[in-house]
């Protein structure tokens, strides 16, 4: 083998410690094919608390999500709103029955209607 000049060993050691730092780096930043523990999904009850519903389009389930409205009350509103059409504004809920106008007021900043 052929003895190897100053600049080639310097070549050579700058090369070796190119390569080694490209392997760190490969396996520093690889993202790991499994967990190794499972991982626990993010708590989202407190979503709820920022959601808007906009009454004319809301499901059982969106409505649900307001303040002080059950299943059964959200399903009485979808069947308010398919009865007599899309409200004008938050406020025309409470003529819904057993929606009272403290109950709507308690919606406020959660609940919206979009007019076109």
């Amino acid at each position: 083998m052929p003895k190897l000049t100053k600049p080639e060993k310097v070549f050579v050691l700058l090369a070796l410690a190119a390569a080694v730092l490209c392997a760190g780096l490969a396996f520093a930043f690889a993202v790991p094919l499994k967990a190794d523990s499972p991982q626990a999904l993010p708590q989202t009850d407190d979503l709820a608390d920022y959601l808007q519903v906009d009454l004319n389009t809301a499901d059982v389930q969106a409505l649900c999500s307001l303040p002080g409205i059950g299943e059964k009350r959200a399903q009485t509103i979808v069947e308010y709103r398919t009865q007599y059409g899309p409200f004008a504004q938050v406020e025309d809920a409470a003529s819904v029955p057993g929606i009272t106008p403290e109950l709507v007021a308690s919606w406020a900043g959660r609940a919206f209607v979009r007019t076109k």
